[in-house]
């Protein structure tokens, strides 16, 4: 057995064998895979190995003015051929697309052969299409070796900027609005987070201890508080990029935020937009250093309806704190948030953050109780119409609810 390994960043235990496997087991590490083969720029294609991981990638296709605009959370250390196996998503996905949508053609090397396209054609109508099979397989019919990807001209203007609405609940409502609009005025990015998120992010902002900023702080909290009479308890924000053309990108920036503010919405500035779009970054690493302080902590993610993306959040709450309470985390040990992280025309994509505090329970069974809350969230989500997974694939965390999400045929085959 042949198991491929990029980055090592999945979160589906995709990479741990059963011990009673009997198969011999074989890690190919693809970090010799990494190089660009070739730049296009008049076809804006490039084709590059799977082994290259996402900072390296853009930081090269830089030095030919391109990039591919993929951008996932995990984009420091993931690769190219894991974004393929796992269908990847990126933060920056309503400009360029999901991987799906980057991706023209890529080499597999599989048990009986190689399969490839014999050019990178715009599109094709004859199927089936074998490509799409591969997007999602996680390495079960073959390895990924290359990919020839679309590039685009390196963005000439970067506007970030955030907003404050008065709940989570206003918020929602905005982002189902802006999926109403023309997806060619979507922001590159856009990203509602909970109160709960929301206060996470300020108490990681870095100290300044000037006098001056000091009073703009206090002026600004007066002002939202006291004036605008949000409560610092319910608010939530949205954190957005405008990437492209400048003359599009400030066109954008003030549709979208015009719209926000007839829901109430409060601009916060584009350090704030900036701070909120890099916390995503942070999170793995505060979520290791919390680790060391008997903390353990996850994400996963779903999608599902637009009539549904408030309902199944508080549904989710719920089923997640009774679970925990069942194995032994009341709620004064268990942290739980939510952030609408992808907009389509017919739906969002929805992170669910859990953490629980451990300290004096039981090492040995922990890891069980946490399994035992994410597994019981997992149910809810399907329950309530939301799919198994919107990026991360499936693993073997997942697999357990696969017959939920297809007819016995499908699975069969």
């Amino acid at each position: 057995m042949l198991v491929p390994y990029g980055g090592g960043t999945n979160v589906t235990k995709s990479l741990q064998y059963p011990m009673e496997e009997t198969r011999m087991i074989v890690s190919v590490d693809m970090g010799r895979m990494a190089s660009i083969k070739w730049v296009d720029k008049e076809n804006n294609l490039a084709c590059v190995g799977a082994g290259i991981m996402g900072q390296d990638l853009e930081r090269q296709l830089n030095k030919y003015g391109v990039c591919t605009g993929h951008e996932p959370d995990s984009s420091e250390y993931s690769t190219m051929g894991g974004w393929v196996s796992t269908r990847a998503s990126g933060m920056k996905k309503n400009t360029y697309g999901n991987i799906e949508d980057i991706v023209l053609n890529c080499t597999y090397v599989t048990p009986t052969g190689i399969f490839t396209r014999t050019h990178p054609w715009a599109r094709v109508s004859n199927g089936p299409d074998m490509q799409q099979m591969i997007m999602g397989s996680e390495g079960n019919y073959g390895i990924v070796t290359d990919v020839t990807v679309r590039v685009r001209p390196v963005p000439h203007t970067k506007i970030y900027e955030s907003m404050i609405f008065k709940d989570y609940e206003i918020g929602i409502r905005f982002m189902h609005a802006v999926s109403k609009t023309s997806s060619a005025n979507w922001p590159t990015s856009i990203r509602l987070v909970d109160n709960t998120q929301f206060q996470m992010g300020a108490s990681l902002k870095p100290e300044d201890h000037s006098k001056w900023n000091e009073f703009i702080e206090a002026a600004k909290k007066f002002f939202v508080v006291k004036i605008k009479g949000f409560d610092p308890n319910e608010m939530s924000a949205v954190t957005m990029l405008f990437e492209g053309d400048e003359a599009w990108a400030r066109s954008s920036h003030k549709a979208i935020t015009d719209m926000g503010k007839q829901f109430g919405g409060m601009v916060g500035g584009p350090e704030n937009g900036m701070r909120g779009y890099l916390l995503t970054f942070l999170i793995a690493y505060t979520r290791d250093l919390a680790m060391e302080h008997f903390t353990l902590g996850e994400s996963f993610e779903l999608s599902c309806p637009w009539s549904n993306v408030s309902e199944i959040q508080k549904k989710v709450k719920t089923r997640m704190y009774a679970a925990a309470e069942q194995v032994g985390f009341g709620k004064d040990r268990v942290w739980l948030s939510f952030r609408v992280t992808q907009l389509y025309e017919t739906g969002a994509a929805i992170y669910v953050y859990l953490t629980m505090y451990h300290k004096g329970i039981d090492r040995s069974t922990v890891i069980d109780a946490y399994e035992y809350v994410e597994d019981a969230a997992r149910d809810e989500v399907m329950l309530q119409g939301g799919s198994i997974s919107h990026h991360h694939g499936v693993g073997k965390i997942r697999k357990k609810f696969i017959e939920r999400t297809m007819s016995p045929n499908a699975i069969a085959w």
